[in-house]
């Protein structure tokens, strides 16, 4: 297969041998009169013949269309390799899909790489990669069946990593919805799709949040237990909802369905975490039932203070709010794909601009249009603006819930144990609960360039041209001597 780097080139093509043909065929052929033998030859068939059949014409051609070829820097694919690891993305949002699922998508493609592969390497890349082979591309292809998606997330670099381990030396290509980052040097083939999706990205003993990663407005049901409550979401949106009654064992469910299922149901069996809390705010207070915390004035795992962070990290999960702030203004943007941020909804609500804390090692989570930070994070630690001022925005529960989560020993996620659907299993809740999955990541460009060597035939087009052209110049006549 020919590839072109610069195929805008070609476009010089016909233009340029129209002007060699019109240059050459415009010229004044000089004539030597030489009395009767001039008129004789003038006269005769040779004199009149074709300059289609002109060899000079031919090479000055042919020396052009060579020289448009050669700036257009035409390279050669080198042959399929004999040796191939390939990676396949195993995490939820290879389950979406219409007639078929991403994940099937991507099967089909690694069956089509494994044809004429000696020794070849499957790796699924879930929450941990596991390996088949190395063996033949035949048996592998048979093993492609056996394999199936729906872990929380997708370890690519382990997977990679992994892969060149048990296949040293072999090309590695990712076949997924997610494009391995440019240090690991792995080729990519994209499955993903523009699907819609709407799923529970976070659930705990007092409120859910939904979101919908879809293009268009969603409306629908979510229920859990005796609650039930009616959706309507625009695109690229969350909404959050208060149960009737704390619950730490808990069901919910999303109707109707899309094309992922993994986030439609969620479970929760949630512990009760201690949290120690220097001042009885009630905005505070009333978060932290909602979450189905135990507030504890002594020693806690977790700690909510009033004031700005010191400037060295505590090394512990601290929540900081601070004690005054700025004029409040819209939240022009935030991060979210943040642990702490996940599902949370702030832009365009109004929020003073806390004091900036001290040391260099915090990140901004929020901030507003003229670049003022909103919301810091420092490992575990988090800086917000002070509680008053977040008393009816939803998103402080769920801050607050991003914070204790980690903390939940009865959450797992989905791909622990082999469990690919969510369930109550050992007394653990086994649930996606990922906004990184249920947002379905769109489709990225194929980059084939670490799979496939190219070598450029430019310089051996050029070399033909210029021997074409010194071939075709006209010799000096030699003079007759005496």
């Amino acid at each position: 297969m020919v590839d072109f780097a610069r195929p805008y080139a070609l476009l010089l093509l016909l233009p340029a041998l129209a002007w060699i043909y019109w240059t050459y065929t415009s010229r004044k052929l000089p004539v030597k009169r030489m009395a009767a033998l001039w008129l004789l030859r003038s006269k005769t068939p040779v004199a009149r013949r074709s300059r289609f059949a002109d060899l000079r014409l031919a090479m000055l051609l042919l020396s052009g269309l060579l020289i448009a070829f050669a700036f257009a820097d035409p390279r050669m694919n080198a042959a399929r390799p004999k040796r191939l690891a390939i990676v396949l993305d195993a995490s939820a949002s290879m389950t979406a899909g219409d007639k078929h699922t991403r994940f099937g998508r991507a099967r089909k493609r690694a069956a089509e790489m494994l044809l004429g592969v000696r020794t070849g390497l499957l790796v699924r890349a879930g929450i941990s990669p596991t390996a088949s082979g190395p063996a033949t591309g035949r048996a592998l292809r048979e093993r492609l069946g056996d394999m199936i998606a729906g872990d929380r997330h997708a370890d690519l670099r382990a997977a990679v990593a992994a892969a060149r381990t048990l296949l040293p030396g072999a090309p590695v290509v990712v076949i997924g919805d997610t494009a391995p980052a440019p240090e690991l040097h792995a080729a990519f083939l994209s499955v993903a799709g523009t699907e819609e999706n709407v799923g529970i990205t976070a659930l705990s003993p007092r409120f859910a949040a939904v979101f919908n990663a879809g293009s268009r407005p969603w409306r629908g049901l979510l229920t859990s237990g005796e609650d039930s409550f009616t959706l309507n979401i625009a695109s690229g949106r969350f909404a959050t909802v208060s149960f009737s009654t704390a619950a730490t064992r808990r069901t919910a469910a999303l109707a109707p369905g899309d094309r992922m299922d993994l986030d439609q149901t969620a479970y929760l069996a949630y512990g009760s975490p201690r949290v120690r809390l220097a001042s009885a705010d009630p905005v505070l207070v009333r978060a932290l039932s909602a979450l189905n915390a135990r507030v504890d004035t002594g020693n806690a795992p977790f700690e909510i203070r009033t004031g700005t962070p010191p400037e060295p990290p505590a090394g512990r999960p601290i929540v900081y709010f601070a004690a005054a702030g700025g004029p409040p203004r819209p939240v022009f943007d935030f991060e979210p794909l943040h642990p702490l941020t996940r599902s949370v909804e702030l832009v365009g609500y109004s929020l003073p601009a806390p004091p900036p804390p001290p040391g260099k090692e915090w990140s901004i989570l929020a901030r507003h249009d003229n670049g003022d930070g909103v919301i810091f994070a420092r490992g575990n630690e988090l800086y917000l603006p002070p509680a008053s001022s977040m008393r009816d925005i939803p998103a402080l529960i769920v801050l607050l819930y991003n914070w204790l989560a980690p903390q939940i020993v009865s959450f797992e996620p989905l791909g622990w144990r082999g469990r690919l659907e969510p369930g109550f299993y050992q007394g653990r809740a086994v649930s996606l609960l990922n906004y990184g999955e249920t947002r379905l990541p769109r489709s990225d460009k194929d980059n084939l360039q670490p799979l496939t060597s190219q070598k450029s035939v430019a310089p051996w087009l050029a070399l033909l041209a210029a021997a074409l052209l010194v071939l075709q110049a006209p010799r000096p006549q030699r003079k007759a001597v005496g």
